[in-house]
């Protein structure tokens, strides 16, 4: 119970002082900024949108040397819910770039034997902080119910590649240390490595290659310490 304390203590201190408020990261969804603009039908362009829920106000961007502005000239405002197939809007899709910092866990490992030990498949708690590079696409879509109307709504779909480093717990016993202890207990571990991310809408997955560090004195008898594990990751702040 010592090392489950520990761990609760150790994900806590990662929310609170590791992340800042929790509208700052992971915010995936559609929000007021700059973004790359695609019609259907036309070339890409640079624009500003103000949103307020399913109501935008779409900009040009003007580029005074690197700095870059909204032309309130151009403002075009555009309610989603009613763009219909023909219009301006129908399927065109806005695109950012940012840079990433979330909380990711890996719901399952898959540890390749060692020694003696099976290969082991593993859904032990952990939690960890990530950062890195994201691509977020939003498009329009139109769709028709059996009366034959129509609304829209953005469909969001995005892509991450990055870093993690956090903490977890991990079975230690007389097995996965080659006989060199009796005892069987949760050990912390820290975990560390590279994940590729696919996100849709408030949902995100990935697969990671990470590396496990024990942090007691066992580690220099567990079969995994330091040997590469793949992982199946959720994003677990970005709800």
């Amino acid at each position: 119970m010592k090392n489950f304390d520990a761990f609760i203590f150790i994900v806590a201190l990662l929310l609170v002082t590791g992340c800042g408020s929790v509208d700052k990261i992971a915010r995936h969804d559609f929000y007021t900024g700059y973004y790359k603009f695609k019609p259907e039908d036309a070339s890409v362009t640079r624009v500003y949108v103000e949103e307020s829920g399913d109501s935008l106000n779409i900009y040009n961007v003007v580029f005074d040397g690197r700095k870059k502005s909204p032309d309130t000239t151009t403002r075009r405002p555009v309610v989603i819910s009613t763009v219909n197939s023909g219009d301006y809007m129908h399927n065109s899709t806005f695109h950012r770039n940012s840079f990433d910092i979330d909380l990711t866990t890996a719901i399952l490992k898959y540890r390749p034997s060692q020694k003696d030990v099976p290969r082991q498949l593993n859904a032990n708690l952990n939690a960890a902080l990530y950062a890195g590079l994201r691509k977020d696409y939003f498009k329009i879509v139109t769709r028709t119910n059996p009366l034959k109307q129509t609304s829209s709504s953005l469909r969001h779909f995005g892509f991450d590649a990055g870093f993690f480093a956090g903490f977890g717990i991990t079975p230690v016993n007389f097995t996965v240390t080659s006989g060199h202890t009796e005892m069987e207990y949760d050990g912390i571990v820290f975990e560390k490595g590279v994940a590729v991310y696919f996100g849709i809408d408030f949902l995100t997955f990935g697969i990671s290659l990470g590396f496990d560090n024990l942090l007691d004195e066992n580690h220099k008898y567990w079969v995994y310490n330091q040997k590469p594990w793949i992982g199946l990751m959720l994003g677990i702040a970005n709800f």
